[in-house]
């Protein structure tokens, strides 16, 4: 007496699984889209600089923007945030809704405010050996950049910063690159590849 080959069938019956849960997942019903308040707010602000909040519903009723109580280092002046000292700024967007439409909860947004960094003059390093030697004179800045590492030998560099917006001209490439708020970091790309510089101490 033969004992009976049950491979196949256990391959059909994993099959027939497998297309099941396919089939529920290309019927599952797609992710429900957002409702209530839109509202977005950079997470970091400078003194001496602004931004024009927007914020929309859901609903297509209008949003109101206001400063909460709490906020310090700021004001609202015709739409407009206004970083005015150091602290952190909290914005409140409200829908309250008109008899038919129900209100939506609030949404915040809290924007840090910080002094402008300064740009560091001295030896800057990054990963793999990279360094760039700076001299900085006001907003100017110049200097040589070693990037060995990656084959592009060392290159001149100079250009201006201004808060925590540092434009250069690198190799004759125009480059932009972001300061942290407390000005130890210098963070960019150059030919694709990101680099972190850090500052002298």
């Amino acid at each position: 007496m033969s004992v009976p080959h049950v491979r196949p069938r256990v391959f059909a019956t994993a099959l027939l699984v497998g297309l099941i849960g396919l089939v529920a997942a290309s019927c599952a019903p797609p992710p429900a889209p957002p409702k209530g308040i839109i509202f977005n707010a950079p997470p970091i602000g400078y003194v001496g600089k602004q931004f024009t909040p927007t914020a929309s519903s859901t609903s297509n009723l209008p949003v109101t923007l206001s400063l909460d109580e709490s906020s310090t280092g700021c004001s609202f002046v015709d739409g407009v945030v206004h970083f005015d000292a150091v602290g952190s700024c909290v914005i409140n967007a409200d829908q309250p809704g008109d008899g038919t439409i129900p209100a939506d909860p609030r949404v915040q947004r809290t924007v840090k405010i910080y002094e402008c960094p300064a740009l560091r003059g001295g030896i800057w390093t990054g990963p793999q050996g990279i360094t760039a030697d700076v001299t900085v004179n006001g907003s100017t800045f110049a200097g040589y950049m070693d990037l060995s590492a990656f084959g592009y030998g060392v290159q001149v560099l100079s250009g201006t910063a201004t808060c925590e917006v540092v434009n250069m001209t690198f190799n004759t490439t125009p480059l932009t690159g972001t300061l942290s708020p407390d000005g130890s970091t210098l963070s960019g790309s150059y030919n694709g590849i990101s680099v972190v510089l850090h500052a002298p101490a």
